[in-house]
């Protein structure tokens, strides 16, 4: 193991600021891959103050601005020295905008030094949306494409929440999802139906906060070959890669380059998936 990794994690205690059960993804990696002594969740830890998926509290601060005020905030109100939190965002996947994406976020806080270390993961793989419903066979069709009751919902009045507005959360039970939609429909004519993206009721944002974590781990261990600190990430990714018929550069990653946040060293290194050229399907000169 590299020295600068033993020394800043060894034995040393991990604190996890959630109020949502993201412990469960993120404490295996990281007991597994560091030298940590163990994980803890920081109790009674109110992180939605920085803002909710359904509405409640405005999120004012980017993914990865509200994951650090939350890492530093469970710090302050655990004492704890090393402490990490997650932020996720939904929303179209920016190449393909009628496909919904996850964008996950890790912040690692180190006060020792006051040093904080950030990892984002992109997946496609969700469980994310939401439908106006004017019958309770809508809300239940909604429900089975949005695999419910292993995802939990989320019903209300209207698409956005503002005050006052009735609104039921965490919905995992089948028989309470079709007395509320009732009731709503009675009420209102019409429902709003969402899933709820809180880590605990979504185990495929669960899943994707796990596959975060496995990857913050990975870049965490990777020490900078030049002064051998942690944390020689990827900062850039460079494309280009070839056509396979006719060498033409593509949009596609070709490379990476890794870089060091205290020496400023730099370092091109190849794909992770060794891929060495592209589909010609890619290329602007063979599917123009």
């Amino acid at each position: 193991m590299p020295d600068r990794l033993a020394e800043r994690f060894s034995g040393r205690t991990l604190a996890v600021a959630t109020r949502h059960g993201k412990e469960r993804a993120i404490a295996p990696p990281f007991l597994e891959g560091l030298p940590l002594a163990q994980v803890v969740v920081v109790p009674d830890l109110d992180t939605d103050r920085f803002g909710t998926f359904s509405g409640e509290v405005e999120r004012r601060l980017s993914p990865p601005e509200a994951a650090l005020a939350k890492a530093r905030f469970g710090a302050e109100a655990s004492g704890a020295d090393l402490v990490i939190a997650s932020e996720g965002s939904f929303g179209p996947y920016p190449p393909a905008p009628f496909m919904p994406c996850d964008e996950e976020f890790l912040v690692l806080l180190d006060l020792r030094d006051g040093r904080h270390f950030l990892h984002r993961h992109v997946t496609l793989d969700v469980v994310f949306g939401g439908e106006r419903c004017e019958r309770l066979d809508q809300v239940l069709a909604f429900a089975e494409r949005m695999r419910f009751p292993e995802h939990g919902l989320i019903l209300r009045e209207q698409e956005r929440w503002s005050e006052g507005q009735e609104q039921h959360k965490g919905l995992t039970d089948p028989g309470e999802l079709r007395v509320l939609a009732e009731e709503l429909l009675v009420r209102h004519g019409s429902l709003w139906a969402c899933t709820d993206q809180r880590a605990m009721l979504n185990p495929t944002r669960m899943a994707a906060i796990a596959a975060t974590a496995e990857g913050f781990v990975k870049e965490m261990s990777t020490c900078c070959p030049a002064c051998g600190e942690v944390h020689f990430a990827v900062v850039e990714q460079l494309t280009g890669l070839p056509c396979s018929w006719c060498g033409t550069p593509t949009e596609m990653v070709r490379a990476l380059v890794r870089g060091c946040a205290v020496c400023g060293h730099r370092s091109q290194v190849p794909r992770a998936d060794g891929q060495v050229a592209a589909d010609p399907g890619q290329c602007p000169s063979c599917n123009p």
